[in-house]
């Protein structure tokens, strides 16, 4: 690949700054006004951009490796561009959001309750995982759930504090739920419930939910029931032998035919394109992601791919990060396999710290323009009419099932 063609390709720009970050010297910290303070480091916690063709990337810039990075952030004439040799491209950096100045109630500072990754901002309402209680967490994982040690959860009014200051900064278009491992037969979702309610009562948003397969399918209907329009059973690794080595805790208490069950389930309960689980880039051979992407797709599962960089205090840090030319054969399948499938790729978009099924046809023989839905669904409109057709949808699915 020409040295500096993954500039002029938003996709491939993505990707080659995810996996080796942008180099940014202080003078240019100091003039974009970047506040150090909110979190610029760990695994999502890099500078989020916005590349041709609104394309958001989570690029690392304080890390080490970053200094090594073919890419830099300049400014010229008060705009921002990232330069690659003697060629550059224009972007626009999205600074941290006001929000995060300000605090709940209570004192918790709403930068500790939502972080923003592109379109979406994601909560966590309790950070404990307890994977790590019983020895047993996720390989890759440096103890991101659990990093404040304090066990603390946030409260329904604390989560809907941020949402609201979110939302008034035209911030919260989607918010993104997630919760650590817990050991109850519902996944998890018993506890979102309360936050998912009180979410869609008072804010029209769009809400998904990362939890655990549930032991039973009923809990699913009641995920989608109570008010979720997406849900994410990630698996992170298709790979069998490489799913029990990596995510022991995921093997012994759920298992990887549980995951698939409840994700082909899912699938017929919620809106084509609004199931989606993980499927880590680097953590197995390309061939077997390809495979994953292949079947998932299959059963109306989106994979979404994010790209593994190990963190401090993860159990895999002598993992060697892939190079670009080792990843792109799995972004290419991703566009193929969801156009083949016929599987809308209008709901995950605009996320900074992964590559999208959307972003993702930027690696196929296609023009870059957008389609008409996608252009739609970026208006206000379009946001108003999905949060529209999602409830009237869970209406009318609700009432069939009471019915039967």
């Amino acid at each position: 690949m020409n040295k500096y063609k993954t500039l002029h390709n938003p996709a491939y720009l993505k990707i080659d700054l995810m996996l080796n970050g942008i180099k940014a010297d202080n003078e240019t910290i100091q003039r974009l006004g970047l506040d150090l303070r909110y979190g610029y480091t760990g695994v999502t916690g890099g500078l989020d951009i916005l590349l041709p063709h609104n394309t958001w990337v989570n690029a690392s810039f304080l890390e080490e490796f970053a200094k090594s990075s073919k890419y830099e952030l300049v400014l010229r004439d008060k705009k921002t561009f990232i330069k690659a040799g003697d060629e550059s491209v224009k972007v626009d950096i999205m600074p941290k959001p006001e929000f995060y100045k300000l605090s709940t109630a209570t004192g918790i500072p709403l930068s500790k309750i939502g972080a923003m990754h592109g379109g979406y901002v994601a909560i966590t309402p309790d950070t404990r995982c307890e994977f790590f209680n019983m020895n047993i967490e996720c390989r890759y994982c440096a103890g991101n759930f659990n990093s404040g040690g304090s066990g603390r959860v946030y409260t329904v009014e604390e989560v809907l504090e941020t949402v609201d200051a979110a939302n008034k900064e035209g911030k919260a278009e989607i918010v993104y739920l997630s919760i650590g491992f817990s050991e109850t037969p519902d996944g998890g979702i018993e506890f979102l419930k309360p936050y998912i309610k009180a979410i869609k009562k008072h804010f029209n948003t769009l809400v998904a939910v990362e939890a655990l397969p549930p032991k039973e399918n009923h809990f699913i209907d009641e995920t989608y029931a109570v008010g979720a329009d997406s849900v994410l059973y990630n698996m992170e690794i298709f790979d069998e032998r490489l799913f029990k080595e990596i995510c022991p805790g995921r093997d012994r208490l759920i298992g990887r035919e549980r995951y698939i069950d409840a994700l082909k389930y899912a699938a017929k309960v919620f809106p084509n394109g609004t199931v989606a689980t993980h499927l880590i880039v680097g953590l197995e051979p390309a061939e077997s992601t390809i495979k994953g992407i292949d079947f998932f797709t299959g059963i109306r599962v989106v994979p979404i791919l994010p790209i593994y960089r190990p963190s401090v205090g993860a159990n895999l840090l002598n993992y060697k990060v892939p190079s670009l030319d080792d990843v792109l054969p799995v972004y290419r399948d991703l566009y193929h396999a969801v156009k083949k499938n016929k599987i809308n790729i209008n709901w995950v978009r605009d996320i900074s710290v992964i590559t999208t099924p959307i972003e993702a046809r930027f690696f196929a023989k296609t023009k870059f323009n957008k389609t008409l839905m996608e252009r739609f669904y970026k208006t206000k409109l379009g946001v108003k009419t999905a949060w529209g057709l999602s409830t009237l949808r869970r209406k009318l699915r609700v009432r069939e099932g009471g019915e039967g």
